[in-house]
């Protein structure tokens, strides 16, 4: 029997399909969104607030894991990387670190993510000292949670079959959907309860 237990969400809190209240303020969306869904990327240079999220996060007992991406250039800028990793150090256990990667990290960029909660996802095999999973043509390396990152739109045929694929991973697992609406990220939790994960 799979272990697997997903934590479904999106990535941004820029939902269009009404989800929020008309006279919801702006900085009240992230409290708003995580009563709805369990996880939720942000670019590691987002413009959001981050320090209010990781203040609702400190004060909350409800299971959410942050994930903050680091796209490929800033992966290959470690001046810039590590500024915006200063500025959220502090605040670690709170997130996982996250990128998808075409080749391995320099082991400049490896040193500077040491202590931190990692996870990538590429299209490639790599040779990284993490654990592994290959998952759905993708192989996942991670040290904490694995993040899964889907930027497809599927029908529900489709979503069951990408629920089951992933399952294999045998563990808590992250699963974005980059740009998913509320009604379709419901509908993939439904089906991953209704499969028993």
């Amino acid at each position: 029997m799979s272990q697997t237990e997903f934590l479904i969400g999106r990535s941004g809190l820029d939902l269009v399909d009404d989800f929020y209240p008309d006279d919801l303020p702006s900085e009240w969306r992230f409290d708003y969104y995580s009563t709805q869904f369990k996880t939720l990327s942000l670019p590691i240079d987002t413009e959001e607030d981050l320090e209010l999220i990781f203040e609702e996060l400190e004060d909350s007992d409800e299971e959410f894991e942050l994930v903050l991406s680091i796209g490929s250039q800033l992966l290959a800028d470690i001046n810039e990387l590590s500024a915006l990793l200063d500025s959220i150090n502090p605040n670690k256990s709170l997130f996982t670190l996250f990128s998808e990667l075409e080749q391995a990290p320099s082991a400049e960029v490896m040193s500077l993510l040491k202590g931190y909660q990692v996870s990538f996802q590429s299209d490639n095999r790599l040779k990284l000292k993490l654990q592994g999973k290959e998952v759905a043509g993708k192989h996942l390396y991670y040290n904490h949670i694995p993040v899964l990152y889907t930027q497809n739109s599927w029908n529900e045929k489709q979503m069951r079959a990408y629920v089951e694929q992933a399952a294999v991973i045998n563990a808590r697992t992250i699963l974005i959907c980059k740009n998913a609406e509320s009604e379709v990220l419901g509908k993939i939790r439904v089906i991953a309860e209704i499969l028993g994960f």
